[in-house]
């Protein structure tokens, strides 16, 4: 998904420098001048709103926005029904080796065999979500500003072209050296703020809104645990919860493949995955 999205911003991106080529006038629209304008001025007013570290913080946000294979909702929600079930009949919680590596869901699972309440679990996952929302909110926050910084200075370097005529009237080589300044800086500010800061800025949205989603099925699977809800419920409950509609899973299909997986033959637990003792429940 990731190198189709790249590949994709790339070649849309690439289509729309060949546009000024086409012109045959491309080198008008390449001026070193008004380039260093918007940038210097955006990426300076980014670093007093924000600081050296909060642009450092929000560019390693939106390259892990990118770089995260993220955890699909229908194989969270299968792992959640499979280890329900087996709790609910053994009394045990245990990762399968090929379930998701999903934080969220190990630490649900830690929670659940260390006898926390339902409120208990409720609180911490709200906690954890309200903080990831609002780390995600500054790093987006940041890209949208450099947005509308970007079209701003845009605006001064074609007033700084206007007052390098001015000053040349009489020169009608520096008159031609600030028409392209002038006219490219504006275009440089709004394909600046339009084709990278706001894309940006609406990718962090989409990761925070796709992980909401996730932490919201974990703790949908944690409380049915606590509850002893029938599968059939929780398999309800979880394909509501689901955003997209083909997350949505088979209850009976899960089943059949919890019944072939209880046939196999135990095999060693992989180094690295959760394997948890029966849950005490605390007094």
């Amino acid at each position: 998904m990731k190198s189709r999205t790249l590949i994709t911003a790339a070649i849309c991106f690439f289509g729309f420098i060949a546009v000024f080529f086409f012109s045959g006038q491309a080198q008008v629209y390449f001026n070193l001048t008004a380039l260093l304008v918007v940038f210097t001025g955006t990426l300076g007013s980014a670093l007093l709103g924000s600081g050296p570290d909060g642009l450092r913080r929000a560019w390693r946000c939106v390259r892990t926005a990118y770089a995260e294979n993220s955890v699909p909702e229908r194989i969270l929600v299968k792992e959640l029904l499979r280890t329900a079930h087996v709790y609910k009949r053994t009394g045990r919680l245990a990762l399968e080796e090929n379930a998701p590596d999903y934080p969220p869901l190990t630490r649900g699972l830690e929670m659940l065999e260390d006898g926390y309440t339902e409120a208990e679990i409720r609180e911490v996952f709200q906690a954890e979500a309200k903080a990831f929302v609002q780390y995600r909110e500054e790093m987006e926050r940041i890209f949208r500003n450099m947005a509308t910084y970007a079209p701003s200075f845009g605006v001064a370097g074609s007033v700084i072209g206007l007052v390098g005529m001015l000053v040349g009237l009489g020169d009608t080589t520096l008159i031609l050296k600030s028409i392209p300044v002038t006219l490219v800086s504006t275009l440089y500010g709004i394909v600046l703020a339009n084709f990278l800061l706001l894309p940006l800025a609406e990718k962090l949205r989409e990761s925070t809104r796709g992980e909401l989603a996730l932490r919201r099925i974990v703790l949908g699977g944690m409380v049915g645990m606590i509850r002893g809800t029938d599968f059939l419920k929780l398999q309800t409950l979880l394909n509501a919860i689901t955003t997209k509609h083909d997350a949505h899973v088979d209850g009976l299909q899960v089943i059949r493949e919890i019944k072939a997986n209880l046939s196999r033959p135990a095999q060693p637990t992989t180094a690295g995955r959760l394997e948890l003792a029966p849950a005490v429940k605390r007094s």
